[in-house]
């Protein structure tokens, strides 16, 4: 009888210790597992990541049925804030000129675009990818621990943001 309780016990941590992990490793698209839906209203995911995790990589993706950007972070999952905005600023307050016919402002906080001697951590230009929704993705700046981005988009379709681990991944979808 022991020996079917300590099975039972043993069962149970390995159920626990598998959920854990899915939740803190777990791939984007999981069995079971069904997508964010799209969304017009702002979304904010606070965080008080230390240090702040570095941008590495920021690349583009068509779907179907969606484009998608990805940003790739060194370190932890940085906070961010995504939302519709009438025309996008620089962290300077200038105007950013975007193509497209709307504009998605994406934060990331704390997050960093640069190393302690100031250079670039990622590849800082402007992405113009030919795909449906999505017309380009341009950096905003990098200032105080926020990192921001604007995405010009053919309309107001809709976004919704993945986290995703091994790396840590922002993904921001549009349509």
């Amino acid at each position: 009888m022991r020996t079917m309780g300590r099975a039972v016990l043993l069962l149970v941590v390995v159920a626990f210790v598998a959920g854990v992990w899915d939740a803190r490793y777990g791939r984007e698209d999981g069995p079971g597992r069904s997508p964010a839906p799209f969304r017009t209203e702002p979304l904010e995911r606070t965080r008080l990541s230390r240090p702040a995790p570095a941008l590495v990589s920021v690349e583009t993706l068509e779907r179907d049925g969606y484009d998608r950007v990805v940003f790739t972070f060194r370190g932890a999952m940085p906070g961010y804030e995504v939302r519709y905005v009438s025309h996008m600023n620089d962290q300077g307050g200038r105007r950013l000129p975007l193509r497209g016919r709307a504009f998605v402002a994406v934060a990331f906080e704390p997050a960093r675009g640069h190393d302690p001697a100031g250079q670039a951590t990622f590849p800082d230009g402007t992405l113009t990818p030919v795909y449906p929704a999505l017309r380009q993705v341009r950096f905003a700046g990098d200032f105080e621990g926020r990192v921001s981005f604007g995405l010009g988009v053919a309309g107001r379709g809709g976004f919704r943001v993945s986290e995703l681990r091994d790396p840590t991944r922002v993904a921001v979808d549009v349509r």
